[in-house]
C-alpha cells in the first residue's frame, strides 16, 4: 500500500512543518537557497505568443487552478479542501480568481524555453494575472502532475525533491503594483524574459497585482537532467539567452 500525506485540516501547515527553511522573517533575504536564484534572461520577441495563448486561457481560484482545458477531467483537485480552509479561516474568499491560466507546452516559442532549460517530462503553463488577483503565500507540492494522481500519494519527488525543479519566466517588464514574494526576499523591478528558481519544497511565496496592466509569466516544471545542473551551475542574471 502507498504512503499517504497526513495534511490534516490545512496545506500550509503540512507544507510548512516540512519545510526547511528558517521561516524568520526579520532575518535579511539571501540569495539562493534562501530565497530565490536568477537563472538568465531570454531574449525573444514574447508578444504574438501572448496574443496566440491568452483566449485560451480561464480564470481560475484555488480549487480550479490545476484543471487543464478541453479535458474530461471533471473531479475536484485533490488538495481543494485543505486549501479553502486555509483561506476561510483567514477570512478570505476560497472562490477569489487567483490568476488566468492555460497549458503552453504548444506554443514555439515557450517550448523553446523548456528545451533550454533541459528537464525531463517537463509542463508548461502560463499565467495571467490581472488588476486585483493575488495568489496567497503557499509552499509547492505540485498537485497537478500525472504522478500524484489527484491523491494525497507520497511520491518520489516528496522523498527526493532535488530531482524536480520549477522556474519561473516573466513574459512582460516589471510595472508598478506588481509582486513578486519568496521568503524574505522581493523579485521585483524584473525585465521580459528574466528567468529564476527556487528550492520547490523549502521556499514559501506568493504573488500580487495591484497595479493596472497584466503580469503575463510561465511556470515551468520537470526533472531535473544532466542539462538542467548545467543550467543551474551557470546561472546568473547576466546569462543572456536569445531565442
Amino acid at each position: 500500500m502507498t504512503d499517504q500525506e497526513s495534511w490534516g485540516e490545512s496545506r500550509w501547515e503540512f507544507t510548512k512543518n516540512r519545510s526547511r527553511w528558517h521561516f524568520d522573517t526579520k532575518k535579511p533575504p539571501e540569495t539562493g537557497v534562501d530565497s530565490y536564484t536568477h537563472v538568465c534572461r531570454f531574449e525573444g520577441n514574447f508578444s504574438d505568443a501572448i496574443a496566440e495563448i491568452l483566449p485560451l486561457t480561464t480564470p481560475r481560484n484555488w480549487s480550479t487552478r490545476k484543471n487543464q482545458i478541453n479535458t474530461d477531467k471533471k473531479e475536484q483537485i485533490y488538495s481543494a479542501k485543505q486549501e479553502e480552509f486555509d483561506l476561510i479561516k483567514a477570512g478570505a474568499d476560497p472562490k477569489k480568481e487567483i490568476f488566468h491560466r492555460a497549458p503552453a507546452n504548444d506554443i514555439p516559442i515557450f517550448s523553446k524555453i523548456g528545451d533550454w532549460l533541459g528537464m525531463d517530462k517537463t509542463i508548461i503553463n502560463f499565467h495571467n494575472q490581472t488588476t486585483g488577483q493575488l495568489m496567497h503565500t503557499h509552499i509547492d507540492v505540485f498537485s497537478n502532475r500525472p504522478e500524484r494522481n489527484n491523491s494525497f500519494e507520497v511520491s518520489d519527488m516528496d522523498l527526493h525533491p532535488e530531482t524536480m525543479r520549477t522556474f519561473i519566466v516573466m513574459l512582460a517588464d516589471w510595472q508598478l503594483g506588481q509582486i513578486f514574494q519568496i521568503g524574505n526576499a522581493n523579485f521585483t523591478q524584473w525585465r521580459a524574459g528574466d528567468c529564476i528558481t527556487w528550492e520547490w519544497f523549502d521556499m514559501p511565496h506568493s504573488t500580487a497585482n495591484m497595479g493596472w496592466w497584466d503580469r503575463p509569466m510561465l511556470q515551468i516544471t520537470g526533472y531535473v537532467t544532466d542539462k538542467t545542473r548545467d543550467v543551474m551551475g551557470g546561472a546568473g542574471k547576466n546569462l543572456l539567452v536569445v531565442l
